[in-house]
């Protein structure tokens, strides 16, 4: 991949002269696992398609470079994918202690990891499931872009935004929001998805997941009079696609890329709704399915006593299509603060 830049050793020079980072020459660059190099090219090509600034890539760029570099020397020059949650948060404390650099640089380099392995994580390409690199908190002082808070969405934050897509009238987008939330589906998943037979019970047309596998996603019974809805407003066309842009003759099937717009297009809604500034991407509405069905936060679903039913990990790990109940305990949220202060009471202690 080419990038408009000046090269000396390593070190990517702005044209006013300032180099980023002195921390690597090229000699130990080529060394780099090519695998690695190519995962950042295929995440940096998907950004210029979204039209992502030029030198907004060339940040992650160098960035990029910085982690890829630690791995040839720190950790046997392996792919990025086999890093566990101790490699990544030792690779931060490597950033700030040994290399000094400020918490914002941490936190920066630390964010393009993230962003580039949600990429990997949702591209079929790629035999990966599990972005341990969310797991490692910022450092303080400087907000990482996809914090606890924004990236699992409450039952509630996703129908408040429902209600509001509705009411401006984006009823497709209510659909994907809701068909994305019920079947905890990646992106990929969902965009198979075909308009035809979703009306006559919960489940989708067989989409193909990640390693080859295949299944209909499932929705429930008020996301599919939600798609009745869109459907009888779409009216009559010739697009299997249950996704379009456009509208009258000039309808025609979404593209890859502007699904994942619509999706993050909805971050502005809620932040309107809610008055404070909240991101979250294709993945963030499967993470929060996963917590959503253990923690028995939907109320749509009741158990025999009436009361939102609580699902087992091994029932969340088959319904999202895990080969390993591990990667589903790691989309959830970790609970352990919360478990601790219920065992010794410091909550009501709090309250007294």
């Amino acid at each position: 991949m080419s990038f408009k830049g000046n090269y000396k050793g390593g070190d990517l020079v702005s044209k006013r002269g300032r180099v980023y980072n002195r921390i690597f020459s090229e000699e130990e660059w080529a060394k780099v696992n090519e695998e690695n190099k190519y995962m950042i090219e295929d995440f940096l090509e998907e950004y210029r398609q979204r039209k992502i600034k030029e030198s907004t890539i060339k940040q992650y760029y160098n960035d990029l470079r910085i982690v890829m570099i630690y791995i040839l020397r720190k950790l046997g020059n392996k792919p990025i994918t086999e890093l566990s949650k101790k490699d990544f948060r030792r690779f931060s404390l490597y950033l700030s202690e040994e290399l000094k650099l400020s918490n914002a640089r941490v936190n920066r380099i630390m964010s393009a990891v993230r962003s580039m392995l949600t990429y990997i994580e949702e591209d079929d390409e790629y035999d990966y499931d599990n972005n341990l690199a969310k797991k490692v908190k910022g450092l303080p002082k400087e907000p990482v872009r996809t914090n606890e808070e924004n990236f699992f969405l409450t039952f509630e934050q996703i129908m408040k935004l429902r209600e509001e897509l509705i009411k401006r009238g984006r009823l497709q987008d209510a659909v994907l929001l809701m068909l994305m939330f019920d079947s905890g589906a990646r992106r990929n998943e969902v965009y198979q998805v075909k308009k035809h037979g979703l009306l006559e019970g919960n489940r989708t047309n067989v989409v193909v997941g990640k390693r080859g596998k295949k299944f209909p996603l499932v929705y429930l019974d008020d996301t599919r009079e939600l798609i009745r809805q869109y459907l009888e407003e779409r009216g009559e066309d010739d697009i299997d696609s249950l996704w379009i842009t456009g509208k009258g003759e000039n309808k025609k099937p979404i593209t890859y890329n502007a699904l994942y717009e619509r999706i993050v297009s909805m971050s502005k809604v809620l932040s309107e709704i809610e008055g404070r500034k909240i991101e979250f991407f294709p993945h963030s509405l499967r993470h929060s399915r996963i917590e959503c069905l253990l923690q028995g936060q939907d109320p749509r679903i009741l158990d025999e006593n009436g009361k939102p039913k609580k699902f087992t990990l091994e029932q969340v790990q088959r319904f999202v299509h895990h080969s390993d109940p591990k990667t589903t305990q790691d989309y959830a949220k970790d609970h352990t603060d919360e478990l601790i202060d219920d065992m010794f009471g410091f909550n009501k202690k709090d309250q007294e």
